[in-house]
């Protein structure tokens, strides 16, 4: 029974991650891609996260009691691969120590991964599990129970039939790329849904309706094809459907507007299945609350739907229920192998790592920029003043997110009273203009922003609500065109410096919120380290302020407001 530390990986395809617990309690977990700087850390080995992990907690990897891999590779003829072995794994995740005893290998199903990622850190002794993503070993839908300690898969759907899969190709369908999921959900506001779509509802579940016409002359191949040899089969299976419908191709650069009314219908035939789904669940479960996991679960407008239909009192999705999250799921499986296991419940994301003082001093003086300490509350107020001026600040404090959603640790800041907020930071992002943004609300005042439940989905920033419609001029900023936000809860004992810079903004106008968006550029994974944000901030030219742990930065003298 392991205890002491255990070691979660994720060495799957894209999104490979670290995650390290100590007696059961989540200490680190952190995404390669935030090191390597390649967004996704497609074909990636999750080394150099591995090596912080162990950094962060002082210890070497002959210290660890066990290493779990959130995939069953064993099961697939990918398992023959000598990178499997105990020496292949050992280069993989631990290079240079050739020495190294390996600690014995645990490999954890993939979506036993996922749903542990999500049940054991819910704080909840009984849920429904829903796990959907792109694909697993051999399934791409579950659905479970998790009674007692104890999950059970209770139904799956194979691979063929994978809802992430059918939504990727959708997207690249759009002229958005299989990685543009989260612009064609944004885009599907613009639109009116009603379009016949291959995936629907059925009773229990959904059905994907493959065309007899797929892999035939003209129909569109994917460009993604060699990120899992499953997902062709089912983009190819599909594309013939769009094609009748949608038969034009978005030119290079070109805005895909005028496909609004496909991911409108995409998003509505999302929607619907996973609504089934979810009834499936409660009717095999009878328990009023549901864990939900896996990629698909980052469709906000989808989760906020489910939120609201009342199937379940509470819906929980973990801060990283992608791929990225099977590292910690894998170490909890493992993990609660033993007595008096007692897993962290997680109401926020800051698990990453922290800024650096001594390399923040450093990467802001090889920058040429000028920059003055301050303490909390004097940082709050010099901040906030600077958004209700209208200015754009970064924000890089305190240990960093989990996930792909910045919800204050590493985000950029503006004023949502004003629109041009929204033009503005599109511009420095180097976005599409129809692409929304999303408010930070202190928790204590988000009903007068929002209507409706939020759920605890709303911490980590991962359910859509309806603004309230005389809400929607004092924020336009956040309210997308359909008068949905994706609102953040900001909690004051989870985030005190993000809450005391939100609450000074109010005090200045009297809205308990700011606009947030993550600290990155176009193509960029989220800024991890000071290094990182000040590069940022220096090539984001219409940045005006960079809030790099406690001090305020600047690029000159003029630029620094008073305290």
């Amino acid at each position: 029974m392991p205890t002491g530390y255990v070691l979660g990986v994720n060495i799957g395809f894209h999104d490979s991650s670290a995650a390290l617990l100590r007696d059961g309690a989540l200490r680190v977990l952190i995404e390669q891609e935030r090191l390597s700087r390649r967004k996704h850390a497609v074909g990636q080995p999750p080394a150099e996260a591995v090596a912080a992990c162990l950094a962060a907690e002082g210890i070497g990897p002959a210290d660890l009691d066990a290493v779990a891999i959130g995939w069953d590779f064993r099961v697939l003829p990918l398992g023959r691969n000598r990178r499997f072995t105990d020496e292949g794994l050992r280069a993989m995740l631990f290079p240079g120590a050739d020495d190294l005893v390996m600690p014995p290998v645990r490999w954890v199903k993939h979506h036993i991964a996922h749903a542990a990622s999500a049940y054991y850190s819910a704080g909840v002794r009984d849920a429904a599990v829903l796990v959907i993503d792109g694909a697993g070993e051999t399934q791409a839908t579950s659905v479970g129970s998790a009674l007692d300690g104890d999950i059970e898969i209770l139904r799956e759907w194979p691979v063929t039939q994978s809802l992430g899969f059918f939504y990727n190709a959708a997207a690249e369908w759009a002229g958005l790329g299989y990685w543009g999921t989260g612009k064609l959900m944004g885009l599907a506001a613009y639109g009116r849904a009603g379009q016949d779509m291959p995936l629907r509802a059925v009773s229990g579940g959904y059905e994907i309706r493959h065309d007899e016409q797929a892999g035939k002359a003209g129909v569109r191949r994917s460009a993604a094809g060699p990120l899992l040899a499953y997902y062709p089969v089912v983009a190819e299976g599909v594309n013939p459907a769009f094609a009748r419908h949608f038969p034009f191709v978005p030119r290079t650069g070109e805005e895909p507007i005028a496909y609004a009314d496909f991911a409108a219908s995409v998003q509505e035939a999302l929607e619907d299945a996973v609504l089934e789904l979810a009834a499936e669940a409660r009717r095999r479960t009878d328990v009023p609350v549901l864990t939900l996991s896996g990629g698909v679960a980052m469709n906000c407008t989808m989760v906020g739907r489910l939120v609201r239909s009342g199937l379940f009192d509470t819906v929980y999705v973990p801060p990283v229920p992608t791929d990225a999250g099977v590292s910690l799921g894998a170490a909890l499986v493992v993990a609660a192998e033993a007595e008096n296991f007692s897993p962290t419940v997680i109401d926020h994301a800051y698990w990453s790592l922290d800024i650096d003082p001594a390399g923040a001093a450093a990467s802001v003086s090889e920058a040429g920029l000028v920059a003055r300490r301050l303490d909390r509350d004097a940082l709050a107020r010099a901040a906030a003043r600077s958004l209700a001026e209208g200015k754009v600040v970064a924000w890089a404090r305190g240990r960093g997110e989990i996930g792909q959603r910045a919800l204050g640790t590493r985000s950029i800041l503006a004023d949502p009273r004003d629109r041009k907020s929204l033009e503005r930071l599109n511009v420095i992002k180097g976005r599409e203009m129809w692409r929304p943004v999303a408010p930070s609300i202190l928790a204590e005042h988000v009903e007068s922003l929002i209507e409706g439940p939020v759920g605890p989905p709303s911490r980590f920033m991962l359910a859509a609500a309806r603004v309230r419609a005389d809400a929607r001029l004092t924020v336009p900023a956040v309210t997308h065109v359909d008068g949905s936000a994706r609102p953040q809860t900001v909690h004051r004992e989870t985030n005190p410096d993000y809450w005391s810079l939100i609450d000074a903004f109010r005090e200045i106008t009297g809205v308990p919120a700011v606009v947030n968006t993550s600290f990155n550029l176009a193509g960029e994974p989220i800024v991890a380290s000071a290094a990182d944000a000040v590069s940022t901030f220096v090539r984001g030219k219409e940045l005006d302020l960079l809030v790099l742990g406690d001090t305020l930065v600047a690029r000159s003298e003029d630029d620094l407001p008073t305290p």
